[in-house]
């Protein structure tokens, strides 16, 4: 019996430390900064990139193997950082799939999936006929760059390759949380 008390309270531990984040010091993160419980009550995550920041990834390459150059002046960028797994982001990469942002010719879109392999996205894009250009950042390098926790985010950049703004985009209709 005793034996089973102890595995169960290792377990409980075991499960509290397999959370995807801790809760940081609010006085250093910002209001938008909230994961899927109330904003009461939500842990706060910490970012590392703030509004007039440059874009800390220069360029990246898409699950087909294309460059794609994230320093390009002439436009505004888009970032996305996702899970094919999470229903925030599918609903979010859904509503952009349909959106008129995706035949913009002044802004540059990429949506980043989290700790995945490029073939498994690819599986999921073909699976949702998604038409977003996606890549992958599979050991987390480049999410560590954004912040600590918390998926779908949705990060403006203007031409000058400085960050607009960046939100946490759970919930419904995540697209209007875009602004340039």
């Amino acid at each position: 019996m005793n034996k089973i008390i102890i595995l169960m309270t290792m377990g409980c531990f075991f499960l509290l430390g397999c959370q995807s984040t801790s809760p940081v010091d609010v006085t250093q993160v910002g209001k938008n900064q909230v994961d899927s419980f109330s904003k009461e009550t939500a842990p706060k995550y910490q970012e590392f990139i703030h509004p007039g920041d440059t874009l800390p990834i220069r360029s990246i390459v898409n699950v087909d193997g294309n460059v794609i150059d994230l320093t390009n002046r002439n436009k505004r960028k888009l970032v996305i950082l996702f899970a094919t797994w999470c229903s925030d982001s599918n609903r979010a990469l859904k509503a952009l799939n349909q959106s008129a942002l995706l035949s913009d010719p002044t802004l540059e879109i990429i949506a980043i999936a989290r700790e995945e392999t490029s073939e498994d996205v690819i599986k999921w894009r073909n699976e949702h006929n998604i038409k977003v250009p996606l890549a992958t950042d599979i050991d987390r390098s480049i999410y560590k760059q954004f912040a600590v926790g918390g998926i779908p985010r949705l990060i403006t950049i203007g031409k000058d390759n400085k960050v607009i703004r960046m939100n946490l985009a759970e919930g419904e209709q995540q697209l209007k949380l875009i602004q340039w």
